[in-house]
């Protein structure tokens, strides 16, 4: 699998069920955002000037995405996410070096 463009491929994370705090979170919290982990990036988004934009997610990185806007692809067996960068909600944990 190769991303193009601005395109990220994401496999799905298990919903946090406890807060940092504590609290238990309902099922229905979990609904309208997702979170997931990177496993590749394309190569970025071409700019009016022709100029490649590189983006700003890495491969490893976890990140929240709105469900709705995430396409779900099965390949090999396997469910992975394909969504754009820009629709991303935003970078939960850098994948350390």
């Amino acid at each position: 699998m190769i991303a193009i463009e601005d395109k990220i491929i994401l496999e799905a994370l298990e919903p946090e069920k406890l807060t940092s705090g504590g609290v238990i979170l309902p099922d229905t919290s979990a609904e309208a955002s997702d979170r997931g982990k990177v496993l590749h990036v394309g190569p970025g988004r071409v700019a009016l000037d022709g100029t490649v934009v590189p983006l700003q997610t890495r491969v490893g990185d976890v990140v929240a995405y709105p469900k709705n806007l995430a396409r779900k692809v099965e390949v090999d067996g396997t469910d992975v996410w394909v969504i754009r960068e820009s629709e991303l909600l935003m970078i939960v944990k850098r994948e350390e070096k």
